[in-house]
């Protein structure tokens, strides 16, 4: 593999994973990304710095395309001790405490849709592996009687970072399942669907908003290509590989 088809191969990883939104968040991922890229030979582990910003080479695509420019100041990265001061004083090492980021999970909230008919066992199984990795996933057999349960579900959804949206044959079908995606929408909450029990997504085939429409066409999809235990394993084992999770 060329350097250039090595970083673009990096970015295309990269890119998948949404940005947080929280500036010190935001600190941590660029530190994890840069020991990442080193770890993978994408770039070195020392950065090169003039005037303040990065000028090696390597990661110039990576910084136009994943940060549009915008990534935090390698000085934050300096005084949360992901990089330290070489010598001479313009090159910065990538610490030991940013390649440890490597190892942990990250943090990530997750909302599992789903019609009962079409997928209810399959998002029990998707929940109890989450729990097990110890990710925070939430799915709506949790709300307690009394609730109103549509301002509940609204603020789950809106309050956490990413939608699985499980799709059976039948499923959009359901006002619920269409109202929960539309929340999504709305926050810009990562949607990551989810094709089972048959389904492959026409436009057009059900009576749904252009936005959502659009994102199933576009967006990223896991699929389990057939009904059996290890094709159900392998759409799980995708998902959890997403959220940096290696079974």
């Amino acid at each position: 593999m060329s350097d250039d088809q090595r970083i673009e191969a990096f970015i295309n990883k990269v890119s998948q994973r949404p940005l947080p939104s929280s500036p010190m968040a935001r600190v941590r991922t660029y530190a994890k990304e840069l020991a990442e890229g080193a770890a993978e030979g994408v770039w070195g582990a020392s950065i090169s710095v003039f005037r303040g910003e990065t000028n090696e080479a390597s990661l110039f695509p990576y910084l136009e395309r994943r940060w549009n420019n915008t990534q935090p100041h390698l000085e934050l990265l300096l005084n949360n001790n992901y990089i330290q001061q070489g010598d001479p004083p313009n090159v910065f090492q990538i610490t030991k405490a940013a390649f440890d980021l490597l190892s942990e999970v990250e943090p990530a909230s997750i909302f599992i849709s789903y019609r009962r008919q079409d997928s209810s066992a399959f998002a029990l199984l998707i929940l109890a592996r989450f729990k097990a990795e110890g990710l925070d996933a939430f799915l709506d057999l949790a709300i307690q009687p009394g609730d109103n349960w549509r301002t509940h579900l609204k603020e789950q959804i809106q309050g956490r970072d990413h939608l699985v949206l499980l799709l059976g044959p039948d499923t959009l079908d359901s006002e619920v399942v269409l109202q929960e995606a539309a929340w999504a929408l709305e926050s810009n909450t990562n949607i990551i669907p989810i094709w089972h029990g048959g389904y492959k997504h026409q436009a057009g085939q059900f009576n749904i908003v252009a936005d959502l429409d659009e994102a199933l066409q576009n967006t990223h999809t896991i699929r389990v290509l057939e009904e059996s235990a290890l094709a159900y394993n392998n759409a799980i084992v995708e998902l959890l590989n997403f959220f940096g999770v290696t079974p």
